[in-house]
């Protein structure tokens, strides 16, 4: 049974429809990259599964339970959230907090978890991005590599069934970008289930299990990472790898 579903979601804004029927499946344990042009809907899209825009329509299947996306109640998305993690693009953290003090909070206030637990949790998901030492410096003082980092030790640290990323690394330089591309490596081969949004299309073809290719809204060709980077099918698919590797 897969973890994750989304069935026929809408979502327009003022007018301008961005998603337009998208359906895609998730099973425990996929790396699904979702890959596409700017102005495709991947982002969109991601915000809608994890309710940080309401869909206009469509269906949310999470664990063998369907929501209504049009529909959904706010205990339902704090009941869904508290089993997904979510990395944004720009870090999100708290300027005004320190590194173990942006992971600790949500263990602190959203789950009542006691300081002592919430602070040795933190500074076990610290470790395993290998931020450990920067555990009492600010963002200011961290490079975006480290402070995205950080940002994924956050989303460990609730011990998700599932975690989103958008477009993890468009903020950085190759260098940085690539201690946070292993990172997510590490976890992918721990059994992680990820969907990542993003443009880093050599990640996607050594990590991912399914590739997701979005365009104008819709997906336009999906499947396993061989099929998808060495047997595209779909002409828009092709026209987009041609592109992008230049």
């Amino acid at each position: 049974m897969a973890l994750l579903e989304v069935k026929e979601i809408h979502k327009a804004f003022e007018g301008n429809e961005v998603l337009k029927g998208v359906n895609i499946i998730v099973d425990k344990g996929d790396v699904v990259s979702v890959l596409g042009p700017s102005g495709s809907g991947k982002t969109t899209l991601l915000r809608c599964i994890n309710f940080l825009e309401s869909a206009d329509r469509g269906q949310f299947v999470f664990d063998g339970k369907t929501y209504d996306l049009s529909a959904v109640t706010k205990s339902e998305i704090a009941g869904i959230r508290k089993r997904t993690g979510f990395v944004f693009q720009n870090y999100n953290l708290f300027a005004n907090k320190t590194a173990i003090q942006n992971v600790t909070l949500g263990l602190t206030s959203a789950r009542k978890i006691p300081a002592k637990e919430a602070h040795e949790k933190a500074m076990g998901v610290l470790t395993k991005v290998g931020m450990a030492e920067f555990a009492d410096y600010y963002p200011s003082q961290l490079s975006g590599g480290q402070q995205q980092r950080v940002a994924i030790a956050r989303a460990l640290a609730t011990d998700p069934e599932i975690i989103y990323f958008d477009e993890p690394t468009s903020a950085l330089d190759p260098q940085l970008t690539a201690e946070v591309l292993e990172v997510m490596r590490d976890l992918a081969k721990e059994g992680m289930t990820m969907i990542v949004v993003t443009h880093e299309l050599s990640f996607a073809k050594e990590v991912s299990t399914h590739v997701v290719f979005m365009a104008d809204g819709k997906v336009v060709e999906e499947g396993s990472a061989a099929e998808f980077f060495d047997n595209p099918k779909e002409s828009r698919t092709k026209e987009f790898l041609r592109l992008t590797e230049k």
